[in-house]
């Protein structure tokens, strides 16, 4: 009796939450849509092609063998295309988003997105973030090598003959 109990619960609630998975789920398309996604698949696809002409920039190809190069460019290419498309990687994305985020949050982001100022920060965002580095880098470089002074230090004073390396 109490299976059969369960069984009529779990059937009643199941349609439910199903539904409530789906409309999720679509929280998350509206904010892949609303941040432009998709375009993370060509720009993948140009940092690949840069990856593989300069893999390939110093084999001593004599020019005649530029037929050879150019067959193995298409390859790769080619199987950089198959690998990585939009159609493999939004369903991680959207599993991404509803585990990181309630529905209402998704709502929330997609709607932020659309305003004039979303729009400005997605457009800006990579400029950004470039610039955000190079501030971030320029204070590890100093503190590297105040590291470095520091290390230099310990090793003079446990009476270290020769200091470490530091080559990073």
């Amino acid at each position: 009796m109490k299976s059969i109990y369960s069984l009529t619960l779990l059937l009643l609630f199941l349609p439910t939450a199903n539904a409530d998975n789906r409309s999720h789920q679509l929280a998350a398309e509206q904010v892949l849509q609303a941040t432009y996604a998709e375009q993370v698949v060509p720009q993948a696809l140009q940092q690949l092609k840069a990856s593989y002409s300069h893999m390939v920039k110093d084999l001593p190809l004599h020019p005649s063998q530029a037929p050879l190069e150019t067959r193995y460019r298409q390859r790769a290419f080619l199987l950089a295309q198959q690998q990585l498309s939009w159609q493999q990687l939004k369903p991680q994305f959207i599993q991404l988003y509803t585990d990181t985020y309630t529905e209402s949050e998704l709502k929330e982001i997609a709607q932020f997105y659309r305003t004039e100022s979303g729009k400005k920060y997605l457009k800006n965002m990579p400029s950004t973030l470039r610039q955000t580095s190079v501030i971030v880098h320029k204070y590890m470089q100093t503190i590297q090598q105040e590291f470095t002074t520091i290390v230099n230090e310990l090793a003079e004073q446990a009476d270290l003959k020769t200091p470490p390396s530091h080559a990073h």
